[in-house]
């Protein structure tokens, strides 16, 4: 964290209020629209037909300015910052040079509203600074108001969102480029210094009619030219909804190439299966996707990667009433993979409960959840900047990732679901509990699901001993389920531990005639991940998969087979899955027999963490139980 951003913050608390006032007055640039954030789950940040007409001429205007006074806008408003700040002693942050500094800040740890609070941030900022967060990602600007101010008085930075249509709202504005452009060159003109990044469209394909990758690519392209061309060093990042790389990848072919300076993703999907031990799946976010940059885009293969939106609910899951405490451990999970992996920044949804959901850090009414406390665990003891050493996984006990932070040697790690482990450690380290940050110390700390985080002091036997295990570990794939990268076939069979394949929301096996299975009546079918070190990451592969299952004896059991393939995304589905060109498979008969699909053009890439599915769509054809499933090379 940076010691003169820092600083500063003592004053901002006598002059924050005083700063925004300032900053939303019409002199000061107050008055006009800026971008809206808007959640995976909520409102659009578009504006209204009638809206998108006056915002146009209104940046036009501004836009005419200052091509007749060139910077005059954005030297008003520093100078105006400068002359405030100086009067209350804060000239250090808010001189042009520090402006630019905030804006350009190398932030990890972020939070992303959504659209609700997004126009009004200053009620949730001091806890989301207080557990560390440095950068928002999504402000809103509506008249008098300026969104970005009270984020800066936070000292913290802001990220933009670019979303704008001239025609019907939700439409990607591919009929009125120009017009894109007007609006692109305006918010990035009257943000200049103070917003260095920003987002084209939030997760495309969601939040338009229009989900053409053709047509994103258009308006990324557009965006791209409009924003260097007011500012050479203002950022683009390229977006995509969920795990979406197969949507990348299709932008990027139909025109986006060399057109964006970062990629956002926001992986919700694929977070909230690591209660079931999908580590290894959520691992391989960034490894596919800068395998996929390589093939599409190569000079753009080592772009920053960011998490601009993820989360997990704090709702308690049926009678168990765990919910706040499971979302902890699980915010853990995600920022310790997210850096371990190479997300440079991962912003958590919602700072606050809002729009009927409970994913916040704190509670509609600020409460802190105990999810609040892992966030502050993690930055107080991972540091502002998290520097990944490696892995370490001693006896295929737990899964621990080695970090070096201000106070020495970090691992954060926990068990495999349902298992607990002692460890005897080389040296005492400090245990700290991410649920509440109460620390203690011991050489025998016990590991559970619930992720811990230990300390080990700079120099000591046990930090020497991660760090060896961390830096055995580098460059190796994560072989959290094994190493199937020579394997011929991997399986899933019920009643025994997964081989490579893993069922999404498995239910409990049952045994029949004493035969384990797995019993699908009353779902929608079953869908399933490969292990990710069992295929290439990022292409295409012909493969076969086996189930052996058998019918109930009543109803009309059967499904289709969908998988993710190198097919067209229009021709999938909402969850980029293709059917099988075998179309659909009616089970036959109640005893257990083997089913085989050869699939020619796999291309498993995670969207939402599965990869294929025996969709039964729905209970009236889900009268059948599986046995065993297996994906052969």
């Amino acid at each position: 964290m940076d010691l003169d951003l820092l600083a500063p913050r003592r004053h901002l608390a006598a002059v924050g209020l005083l700063l925004v006032w300032l900053l939303s007055s019409p002199g000061c640039g107050g008055g006009g629209d800026a971008s809206s954030s808007s959640g995976a789950m909520g409102a659009s940040a578009a504006a209204s037909s009638g809206d998108a007409v006056s915002k146009a001429d209104a940046l036009d205007k501004e836009d005419m300015l200052d091509k007749a006074q060139p910077g005059a806008l954005a030297n008003a408003r520093n100078a105006a910052l400068v002359a405030f700040a100086s009067s209350m002693g804060a000239a250090s942050l808010w001189s042009p040079d520090s402006l630019a500094a905030l804006a350009s800040r190398d932030d990890a740890w972020g939070a992303a509203p959504s659209a609700a609070l997004s126009y009004n941030p200053g009620p949730w900022l001091p806890a989301m600074a207080d557990a560390g967060i440095t950068s928002v990602r999504g402000f809103h600007a509506a008249p008098n108001a300026n969104g970005w101010a009270p984020i800066a008085a936070a000292g913290m930075s802001a990220v933009g969102i670019l979303q704008w249509s001239s025609g019907p709202v939700h439409t990607l504005p591919v009929n009125d480029l120009s017009g894109w452009q007007r609006y692109v060159a305006a918010q990035v003109r009257r943000y200049k210094g103070r917003v260095k990044y920003w987002e084209v469209w939030n997760e495309p394909p969601n939040f338009t009619a229009d989900q053409s990758p053709v047509s994103y690519a258009k308006v990324v392209a557009a965006a791209f030219d409009a924003a260097k061309a007011v500012d050479p060093t203002v950022q683009l990042g390229l977006a995509a909804k969920s795990n979406h790389v197969n949507y990348l990848a299709e932008t990027i072919a139909a025109g986006a190439a060399g057109k964006y300076d970062f990629v956002t993703l926001h992986p919700y999907e694929v977070a909230s299966l690591l209660p079931q031990g999908w580590e290894g799946q959520f691992m391989a976010i960034v490894p596919r996707v800068r395998r996929m940059l390589q093939d599409k885009d190569p000079a753009k293969a080592a772009v920053p990667l960011w998490f601009t939106e993820i989360g997990f609910n704090a709702a308690s899951p049926a009678a168990s009433g765990e919910g706040p405490l499971r979302q902890a451990d699980m915010l853990v999970r995600i920022y310790t993979m997210a850096f371990a992996q190479g997300v440079a920044r991962t912003y958590w949804f919602d700072p606050s409960d809002s729009e009927g959901l409970t994913m916040g850090l704190t509670t509609a009414d600020g409460t802190k959840r105990p999810a609040w406390h892992a966030l502050r665990s993690l930055n107080t003891y991972l540091g502002a900047r998290p520097r990944y050493a490696g892995w370490t996984q001693p006896g295929n006990a737990y899964y621990g990732f080695v970090f070096t932070g201000p106070q020495g040697v970090v691992l954060s790690a926990w068990s495999r679901p349902g298992q607990s482990t002692v460890l005897t450690l080389a040296s005492d380290v400090t245990v700290v509990d991410p649920r509440t940050g109460a620390t203690t110390t011991s050489r025998t700390p016990t590991l559970t699901e619930a992720p811990a985080i230990w300390i080990a002091p700079a120099g000591s036997a046990q930090a020497q001993q991660w760090l060896s295990d961390a830096a055995a570990s580098s460059g190796k794939p994560f072989p959290w389920n094994g190493d199937h990268s020579a394997s011929a076939s991997v399986q899933l069979t019920a009643g025994a531990t997964p081989e490579g394949v893993f069922m999404k929301d498995a239910p409990a096996a049952t045994v029949v005639n004493n035969v384990a299975e797995f019993n699908l009546e009353g779902t929608t079918g079953a869908c399933f991940a490969v292990d990710p070190t069992f295929l290439p990451l990022y292409a295409t592969t012909p493969i076969r998969i086996t189930a052996v299952l058998r019918g109930h004896g009543h109803g009309d059991p059967g499904f289709n087979l969908l998988y993710e393939s190198d097919a067209p995304i229009a021709s999938g589905d909402v969850n980029g899955l293709v059917p099988s060109s075998e179309g659909w498979y009616r089970v036959v008969g109640t005893r257990f027999h083997e089913k085989t699909w050869t699939v020619p053009n796999a291309r498993f890439v995670g969207m939402f963490g599965f990869n294929f599915c025996l969709y039964a769509d729905g209970p009236a054809h889900s009268q059948f139980s599986i046995r065993r499933v297996t994906v052969s090379r």
